[in-house]
């Protein structure tokens, strides 16, 4: 379902700034920022998806410092 944000300039700089800092679209940079801040019922499952993000994203990174 597709919905349209209305956004301040401010508010649209600021999610630019983050998608690129994340190296995504903004439209997966708001969607993240929503789930994130959303309460959540479970907070295990939260938290598995949270660190399967990381782990996507510094993995590599973790395993060089690793051999290290």
């Amino acid at each position: 379902m597709a919905m349209t944000l209305r956004l301040t300039p401010t508010e649209d700089e600021t999610l630019a700034r983050l998608a690129r800092q994340f190296r995504m679209s903004k439209n997966q940079a708001a969607a993240q920022a929503i789930d994130l801040a959303a309460p959540k019922r479970d907070h295990a499952e939260f938290v598995q998806r949270a660190t399967a993000r990381l782990l996507v994203r510094y993995g590599g990174l973790l395993e060089r410092l690793a051999e290290v």
